[in-house]
């Protein structure tokens, strides 16, 4: 997962040709940290559809607002812009995988 900022959310995702999958964290957060293995396996099924990020919510207080992300851990789900859907804590990896398919059209399973 590359980390993002307030300051390179736009150019990171001016440059994305993918659906996005924002994860907002902290460093004292241990839901967020037990996470953090999670999302790495589902990056690593479905990097070549999703892109991956995360933002430590001390240090992106904007996008945190523009997201209206209260709670961490959370994960939004966008595509071309457009936020899909919003999920607020941690979760195993089925429960998170089965959330991106179903927000995010272009991770579904190709069979």
């Amino acid at each position: 997962m590359k980390a993002i900022t307030d300051a390179t959310l736009v150019a990171e995702f001016s440059a994305a040709k993918l659906p996005v999958i924002i994860k907002f964290e902290a460093k004292w957060c241990q839901p967020c940290k037990a996470m953090t293995p999670t999302l790495n396996a589902i990056e690593q099924e479905y990097g070549q559809r999703v892109q991956f990020f995360t933002a430590n919510v001390e240090h992106c207080d904007l996008m945190a607002q523009r997201f209206q992300v209260s709670q961490i851990p959370a994960l939004v789900a966008m595509e071309n812009g457009v936020v899909l859907a919003k999920r607020v804590g941690s979760g195993s990896k089925q429960e998170i995988a089965q959330w991106m398919r179903q927000s995010i059209p272009g991770a579904r399973d190709e069979r």
